[in-house]
């Protein structure tokens, strides 16, 4: 059952993830360890980074990247929406084995394929693409 529901609004500029690290520490989660929070703020952190640099890469900044977060008594599911082309998750995964770990490329993802029980990105409707985080409670 769905115990709390957050959601922040901003634009494509990197120096928004301060203002979404702010509104992140305001949350405050019962049902979540320390350390599965402090890994949800790193997802979060990546996620943004990415639809930045990589979606809206040839967007305006003025384009929206929306963050969702639903608390359950088991999970925590994230959502980052965006308005970039659309990729293939499992084929961008499957590339990421070629590179060394020590690369500043993909380490975003993997870390994001690490923090995370499960990891789907995909086209929602015919503007917007969801990548969705689930980190099960430790």
């Amino acid at each position: 059952m769905l115990q709390q529901s957050k959601h922040i609004h901003v634009s494509t500029d990197l120096q928004e993830l301060t203002r979404i690290l702010n509104w992140f520490q305001s949350l405050t989660q019962a049902s979540v360890t320390e350390e599965d929070w402090m890994q949800c703020q790193i997802a979060i952190a990546e996620g943004f980074t990415n639809a930045v640099r990589h979606a809206h890469q040839a967007l305006p900044s003025e384009t929206p990247i929306e963050i969702d977060l639903d608390f359950y008594p088991d999970r925590v599911e994230m959502r980052i929406w965006d308005y970039g082309p659309s990729f293939s998750l499992k084929e961008q995964l499957e590339g990421m084995m070629s590179i060394p770990e020590e690369s500043d490329s993909g380490r975003g993802l993997r870390l994001i394929k690490d923090i995370a029980n499960e990891v789907q990105y995909a086209r929602v409707d015919e503007h917007r693409n969801c990548l969705l985080l689930i980190k099960q409670s430790s």
